[in-house]
């Protein structure tokens, strides 16, 4: 288990020590024992150190800290430090101050202090695309470990300032799905719903002629019997997802299912898959009208 995050004028190290090659310095006067960068969550907590009572965190910081899905490679610093409105704010290095009114109490995550799931992913609509933000939703509603309802986040919605990216929420409300198990899944579906194509089911199970279970795949379309998978690394570093893989997609050809395997490549531009998929599904029946799904 590695160290707490501390305060140097307090652990008795020398100022030569405190140079140390493994501790890092995420904020003056704090240090994080880490080899390597420290994580989203030891950041926190050496900046808690400093937190006035007053002050939480809040957006990204207490998305990250809550276990809400945000893009690879989003950064943790500045964090994301938040009072209510006309209280003073903390300005410091590497934080990002934010005043705000509070409609609903704070929450004690890993000991810190954050906004609720809901107003948090209210206050993310300002940070991310309308597909992160989806896939950010999809957290807070995944089936396995919800951590809140959608009636709830209607609520927060509605109640949501112009400023706060109201009409990017209201669009992405509808589209959340508490079915998606990654933000890459997340993302495509909503790439293809911007595309026009039809809506597919999530992760919902796949049957043979004889009623008989065969697969759950990430994203389809049954009426075309059109599935697609989103492959992340782990499907090919581990053997036994491998092997279920191909057990998977065997099944499913056997059942006459087409099916799309998608990476990470996919992800970051989709325009071909969704060129594709809407080749496939032109090809199994569908019309080819675009849908207007927003």
């Amino acid at each position: 288990m590695r160290a707490a995050p501390f305060r140097t004028r307090e652990s008795g190290l020398s100022p030569s020590r405190l140079r140390g090659a493994d501790l890092a310095a995420p904020f003056y006067g704090t240090r994080v024992a880490t080899p390597a960068a420290p994580t989203g969550l030891e950041v926190a907590q050496a900046f808690a150190l400093r937190l006035p009572s007053r002050a939480f965190y809040c957006g990204p910081t207490a998305a990250g800290l809550h276990g809400i899905r945000l893009p690879v490679g989003f950064p943790i610093i500045p964090l994301h430090v938040g009072v209510r409105a006309g209280d003073r704010r903390v300005d410091a290095a590497r934080i990002r101050p934010h005043q705000l009114k509070l409609t609903d109490g704070l929450r004690l995550v890993h000991g810190l202090r954050v906004t609720s799931p809901e107003r948090t992913w209210v206050d993310l609509a300002t940070h991310l695309t309308l597909g992160q933000l989806v896939a950010a939703g999809d957290t807070l509603l995944w089936w396995r470990h919800p951590l809140t309802t959608r009636s709830r986040l209607e609520e927060f919605v509605s109640g949501c300032p112009a400023r706060h990216g109201a009409a990017r929420l209201r669009i992405a409300l509808p589209l959340l799905h508490a079915r998606a198990d990654s933000a890459p899944e997340s993302e495509l579906r909503v790439a293809i719903l911007a595309a026009g194509l039809p809506a597919p089911e999530v992760n919902v199970p796949i049957t043979d002629s004889r009623g008989r279970s065969i697969a759950s795949t990430d994203l389809s379309w049954p009426k075309y019997r059109v599935a697609l998978e989103y492959e992340g690394d782990h499907h090919r570093t581990e053997k036994g997802q491998w092997t279920e893989d191909i057990r998977r997609i065997n099944e499913l050809h056997r059942a006459a299912w087409t099916t799309i395997r998608a990476s990470a490549p996919d992800y970051r531009d989709p325009r071909r898959l969704i060129t594709m998929l809407r080749r496939m599904l032109t090809d199994a029946g569908w019309d080819g009208v675009p849908i207007t799904h927003w």
